[in-house]
Protein backbone atom coordinates (compact mmCIF):
# COMPACT_ATOMS: atom_id res chain seq x y z
CA UNK A 1 0.00 0.00 0.00
CA UNK A 2 1.24 3.45 -0.88
CA UNK A 3 -0.20 6.88 -1.46
CA UNK A 4 2.65 8.02 -3.69
CA UNK A 5 5.44 6.03 -5.38
CA UNK A 6 8.65 8.05 -4.97
CA UNK A 7 11.54 7.25 -7.30
CA UNK A 8 14.53 9.36 -6.33
CA UNK A 9 17.10 8.33 -8.91
CA UNK A 10 20.30 10.30 -9.49
CA UNK A 11 20.78 8.50 -12.82
CA UNK A 12 18.48 6.18 -14.74
CA UNK A 13 17.28 5.43 -18.22
CA UNK A 14 13.88 4.13 -17.17
CA UNK A 15 12.37 2.17 -14.28
CA UNK A 16 10.22 -0.95 -14.04
CA UNK A 17 8.86 0.53 -10.82
CA UNK A 18 6.99 3.07 -12.93
CA UNK A 19 5.06 0.37 -14.77
CA UNK A 20 4.23 -1.33 -11.47
CA UNK A 21 2.90 1.99 -10.14
CA UNK A 22 0.76 2.34 -13.28
CA UNK A 23 -0.57 -1.19 -12.81
CA UNK A 24 -1.62 -0.42 -9.23
CA UNK A 25 -2.84 3.07 -10.28
CA UNK A 26 -0.53 4.94 -7.91
CA UNK A 27 0.60 8.53 -8.46
CA UNK A 28 4.36 8.98 -8.77
CA UNK A 29 7.18 11.34 -8.03
CA UNK A 30 10.21 10.79 -10.24
CA UNK A 31 13.42 12.70 -10.57
CA UNK A 32 14.15 14.31 -13.92
CA UNK A 33 16.75 11.82 -15.13
CA UNK A 34 16.88 9.54 -18.15
CA UNK A 35 13.53 8.84 -19.75
CA UNK A 36 11.39 9.09 -16.63
CA UNK A 37 9.95 12.46 -17.70
CA UNK A 38 8.51 10.82 -20.82
CA UNK A 39 6.62 8.14 -18.88
CA UNK A 40 5.37 10.22 -15.95
CA UNK A 41 3.74 13.43 -17.20
CA UNK A 42 4.40 16.16 -14.64
CA UNK A 43 1.25 17.50 -13.01
CA UNK A 44 -0.89 14.73 -14.50
CA UNK A 45 0.35 11.47 -12.96
CA UNK A 46 2.48 13.08 -10.29
CA UNK A 47 5.68 15.06 -10.22
CA UNK A 48 8.91 15.29 -12.18
CA UNK A 49 11.44 17.09 -10.00
CA UNK A 50 15.14 17.87 -9.93
CA UNK A 51 17.18 15.13 -8.25
CA UNK A 52 17.67 17.31 -5.18
CA UNK A 53 16.39 16.75 -1.64
CA UNK A 54 14.60 20.11 -1.43
CA UNK A 55 12.70 19.60 -4.71
CA UNK A 56 11.69 16.08 -3.68
CA UNK A 57 10.53 17.21 -0.24
CA UNK A 58 8.56 20.16 -1.63
CA UNK A 59 6.68 17.89 -4.05
CA UNK A 60 5.84 15.36 -1.33
CA UNK A 61 4.57 18.14 0.93
CA UNK A 62 2.53 19.60 -1.95
CA UNK A 63 0.97 16.19 -2.65
CA UNK A 64 -0.33 15.76 0.89
CA UNK A 65 -1.04 19.40 1.78
CA UNK A 66 -3.07 19.94 -1.39
CA UNK A 67 -4.79 16.54 -1.53
CA UNK A 68 -3.56 15.71 -5.03
CA UNK A 69 -4.24 11.97 -4.74
CA UNK A 70 -7.58 12.02 -6.56
CA UNK A 71 -6.37 14.25 -9.41
CA UNK A 72 -3.14 12.31 -9.98
CA UNK A 73 -4.83 8.91 -9.67
CA UNK A 74 -7.26 9.94 -12.42
CA UNK A 75 -4.29 10.99 -14.56
CA UNK A 76 -2.54 7.67 -13.91
CA UNK A 77 -5.65 5.73 -14.94
CA UNK A 78 -5.85 7.69 -18.19
CA UNK A 79 -2.11 7.52 -18.96
CA UNK A 80 -1.91 3.82 -18.13
CA UNK A 81 -4.04 3.02 -21.19
CA UNK A 82 -1.00 3.81 -23.37
CA UNK A 83 0.79 0.79 -21.91
CA UNK A 84 -1.90 -1.87 -22.37
CA UNK A 85 -0.95 -5.03 -24.24
CA UNK A 86 -3.44 -4.45 -27.04
CA UNK A 87 -1.90 -1.02 -27.75
CA UNK A 88 1.61 -2.45 -27.81
CA UNK A 89 0.75 -5.39 -30.05
CA UNK A 90 -1.17 -3.11 -32.43
CA UNK A 91 1.91 -0.87 -32.70
CA UNK A 92 4.15 -3.86 -33.41
CA UNK A 93 1.77 -5.13 -36.11
CA UNK A 94 1.64 -1.67 -37.67
CA UNK A 95 5.43 -1.48 -37.83
CA UNK A 96 5.58 -4.97 -39.32
CA UNK A 97 2.96 -4.11 -41.94
CA UNK A 98 4.80 -0.91 -42.86
CA UNK A 99 8.04 -2.82 -43.33
CA UNK A 100 6.31 -5.43 -45.51
CA UNK A 101 4.45 -2.81 -47.57
CA UNK A 102 6.42 0.45 -47.37
CA UNK A 103 4.35 2.16 -50.09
Amino acid sequence: MADLVVQTYKTATQSGVTQIAYYFEKPMLVTDVGGLREIVPDGICGYVVKPEAVSIAEAIIDYFDNNRKEKFTAGVKQEKAKFLWDKMTAAIIEVYNNIQNPF
